[in-house]
């Protein structure tokens, strides 16, 4: 009789664990059983125009022909800003659901902290998204899609490329060349000027070598090839600190140093005097800028060589007439 009983019991035990472990079995299911909103693919090349929104400020990124101009005003936008844009606007991955209420702000996705992204073919919108902040592991972003009340992680980290203003996205390149193209420096140090050239060799045609022994000072004299190679690195591709908005290139007088670099296509740098006694900082314009701009005090430094001192010992320098 005994035995019976403990039969019976195992029998009612066994039914137990059977009945809970296939309810958790579909409760678990019910966890993972949803699917993932398709994103339609979309190539870099077919985008047009990008419009980023954020806490009342807004951005709007247009391509103009090859280039990318930030509007209004039209100025050019950094190369590399848009193409992390395009990178993460084109490669966008939902990797999982995270939630159905709709607690944003937990995950930077309410009005306040909110990036509403909108992306165009021509006239046609075809990306649209909200981005929240980065997710716990680093390696996903919180994103609601246009007309999904859920929250997903997006594959890769990338909020941070949707978070700079105008001014941040603006193009800040303000004199660029080849090296190898430039044949003649001029440059002009209060009132001493100098003229560096280059022998572009025997065939008119071929470009300047690189050797920094070819260049000649005033009246033959040898060159510093040192100084001179570290100036024309830090002049081939010259970024701002800032722009000046509010002044014409124009309105700020003599300059305390001019560089013209020839070649083909004519390159000229002015710097002037920093704007305040206790100020760092240097206006100054190019040719290849329509609006004066700063330079940090260690760009400056690093530019404004005396003539003198690209030259080898016992060089000769001209004195400005």
């Amino acid at each position: 009789m005994e035995t019976v009983k403990r039969k019976k019991e195992f029998i009612i035990l066994g039914l137990i664990i059977v009945a809970l472990s296939v309810y958790l079995f579909q409760r678990s299911g019910d966890r993972t059983r949803y699917t993932l909103p398709e994103v339609a693919a979309l190539t870099a090349s077919e985008i047009t125009k990008i419009e980023i929104a954020r806490a009342g400020q807004s951005v709007v990124l247009v391509r103009k022909d090859e280039h990318w101009v930030i509007e209004p005003p039209g100025v050019a936008a950094a190369p590399k800003s848009v193409q992390e844009m395009l990178e993460a606007l084109t490669g966008l991955t939902l990797t999982a659901l995270v939630a159905e209420s709709k607690s944003y702000s937990l995950y930077e996705l309410d009005d306040e902290n909110k990036i509403h992204v909108k992306a165009w073919q021509d006239g046609r919108l075809r990306r649209e998204l909200d981005i929240g902040k980065t997710a716990p592991s680093f390696r996903h972003t919180f994103v609601r899609l246009a007309g999904d009340d859920r929250v997903y992680h997006a594959r890769d980290n990338f909020r941070f490329r949707f978070t700079g203003g105008p001014e941040e996205l603006r193009d800040k390149t303000v004199l660029s060349f080849k090296r190898p193209d430039i044949t003649a420096v001029r440059i002009t140090s209060g009132n001493t000027e100098a003229t560096f050239t280059r022998d572009k060799g025997a065939d008119p045609g071929a470009p300047a070598p690189e050797e920094a022994s070819l260049w000649k000072g005033p009246a033959g004299a040898a060159v510093n090839a040192a100084r001179l190679n570290a100036l024309l690195a830090a002049l081939s591709d010259l970024t701002c600190e800032k722009f000046i908005p509010d002044r014409g290139k124009e309105s700020f007088g003599r300059p305390v140093f001019s560089i013209t670099l020839s070649g083909g296509k004519e390159h000229s740098l002015s710097i002037f005097a920093p704007s305040g006694a206790d100020s760092g900082e240097h206006p100054a314009v190019s040719s290849a800028s329509d609006a004066p701009f700063v330079l940090a005090q260690d760009q400056a430094k690093t530019i404004m060589q005396d003539p003198g001192e690209l030259l080898e010992t016992g060089g000769k320098k001209e004195e400005k007439k």
